[in-house]
């Protein structure tokens, strides 16, 4: 089935929050993951994965790196955030 889903361009899309305090203010951030694939993937494994940054201090981009290193399948990561009050910035790979 996922071969299918491949050929046809059909994509699974899981997305969800991720909370991060600034290392740089004393502030919140707010990511939002998603991970689009052609292949399955269970969404337990996945927020398995996010509870292990939740509520830490990391910039986005040791957020982004530590998320594309643990998930280990060929996917598209996005995390799109808002620092602060401040603007938003996007990393995807």
């Amino acid at each position: 089935m996922d071969s299918l889903k491949a050929e046809v361009g059909i994509m699974n899309k899981h997305t969800t929050t991720i909370h991060i305090r600034c290392p740089y203010a004393p502030v919140w951030d707010y990511y939002t993951l998603e991970v689009c694939t052609h292949e399955h993937v269970r969404c337990e494994i996945l927020q398995d994965i996010c509870d292990e940054v939740r509520g830490k201090e990391m910039t986005q981009e040791d957020v982004f790196a530590f998320l594309r290193g643990k998930i280990n399948q060929p996917a598209t990561i996005t995390l799109k955030g808002r620092h602060g009050q401040n603007g938003r910035l996007v990393i995807s790979g």
